[in-house]
């Protein structure tokens, strides 16, 4: 059976923290432990390659010592906390966001396809669509240089379905899908957490 980790950290400062790739490290070494994986060190190593211009200064990050062993990792932070995920069925992207942030970012024009413009005016349906589709399209490894108005996502609260692609190569196939609501602390505001791990090609 395929497998989806998922676990979140406390980050106050967002990646601008001075403890951010301390905490990163730490919470990448927790999630490969829990997929069996002992990596020490290296599982703090990541590598980037853009599946878009082939650029290995930006893109996807990957464990390559987790790799060798058949699981993907993706990352996401908001102003607060700290999201790793990891995936033994396949590329995964994970996604975190904060509803009021989306609530108050100009996102719908550039992140709603035409099908999905009904849900304009809910704040948590747009924060929902945006994590979801940024998990997405961080599986696939093409991330936002891909318009998300290209993709369109089922409605639905069960796990979403790719209605429509018009990014590059065949439409994305989800595996697993998990998602969660982080509610809200004194030290963080409520928000979302999206993870996909894609079927294996």
């Amino acid at each position: 059976m395929s497998r989806l980790l998922v676990q979140v950290a406390a980050l106050p400062g967002g990646r601008a923290s001075p403890g951010y790739r301390d905490v990163r490290a730490g919470l990448l070494s927790s999630v490969l432990a829990a997929a069996g994986l002992d990596l020490g060190g290296e599982a703090a190593v990541l590598q980037r390659r853009c599946s878009t211009c082939g650029g290995t200064d930006h893109g996807k990050p990957e464990v390559p010592a987790a790799l060798v062993a058949g699981w993907h990792v993706s990352v996401a932070h908001t102003a607060t906390r700290l999201v790793v995920a990891a995936a033994d069925a396949g590329p995964c992207g994970v996604d975190a966001e904060d509803v009021d942030a989306v609530g108050r970012a100009p996102v719908t024009a550039v992140l709603l396809a035409p099908e999905e413009r009904v849900d304009a005016a809910s704040v948590d349906r747009v924060a929902r669509t945006w994590v979801r589709k940024e998990a997405l399209l961080k599986a696939t490894g093409h991330g936002l240089a891909v318009d998300p108005a290209l993709l369109a996502l089922d409605a639905g609260r069960g796990a979403p379905q790719v209605v429509r692609w018009q990014g590059p190569g065949p439409a994305p196939v989800p595996e697993v899908w998990t998602e969660d609501e982080l509610p809200a602390t004194p030290a963080a505001p409520r928000a979302l957490v999206s993870a996909v791990a894609l079927r294996a090609p």
